[in-house]
């Protein structure tokens, strides 16, 4: 393996912050002591001020390091992803790994986890002439 190095993640990874301008920035780390995002050429983890990193991607690493909110983020991202399209979505990001394939083991779990939203029949609330 090389040498870690810090990398930028699309905004989805960061938490927003306001900068002085009144603008919402998405740069925060999501993880109390997480510095950065990194990579070593082949994975890409979180670097924390001790220096060490988890690598996304590795259960141990990472269940020891990160907090599971288990059914609460389930259904969160549920909510995130109501009304759009997730064919195109799970398409056009299984097209990305293809094309840059050390984000695979960032994005598969979201990806599995769109494309069990995708198979799941929409919940709606009945019409007024639907109900009785």
């Amino acid at each position: 393996m090389s040498a870690t190095r810090e990398i930028r993640l699309p905004d989805r990874f960061y938490l927003p912050r306001t900068d002085s301008s009144g603008r919402e920035i998405h740069d925060v780390m999501p993880w109390e002591g997480a510095l950065r995002y990194a990579t070593d050429g082949e994975r890409v983890g979180i670097q924390f001020q001790d220096g060490r990193v988890v690598w996304l991607g590795d259960a141990r690493s990472t269940a020891e390091a990160l907090a599971d909110d288990g059914p609460a983020v389930s259904a969160s991202f549920a909510e995130d992803f109501e009304g759009v399209n997730l064919d195109a979505l799970v398409g056009g990001l299984r097209e990305y790994m293809e094309r840059h394939p050390i984000l695979k083991s960032v994005w598969e779990d979201d990806v599995a986890q769109l494309d069990s939203l995708r198979r799941t029949p929409a919940r709606r609330s009945p019409l007024p002439d639907e109900a009785a």
